[in-house]
């Protein structure tokens, strides 16, 4: 029986592929957040009746 080189995780691409692809969309989400909430709609003082 041989013994193979094991690498530890950080030297593959995967994990770090993996990584990258969740932060990315944690990020895109917090975005997402800030801007409805900094940028919300203003209250109609008259209803709108859509004539």
């Amino acid at each position: 029986m041989t013994q193979r080189d094991v690498q530890p995780w950080y030297r593959h691409f995967w994990p770090w592929f993996i990584i990258v692809l969740l932060g990315s969309s944690v990020s895109a989400s917090l975005y997402t957040v800030y801007l409805a909430i900094s940028t919300a709609e203003p209250v109609l003082e008259q209803p709108y009746d859509g004539r």
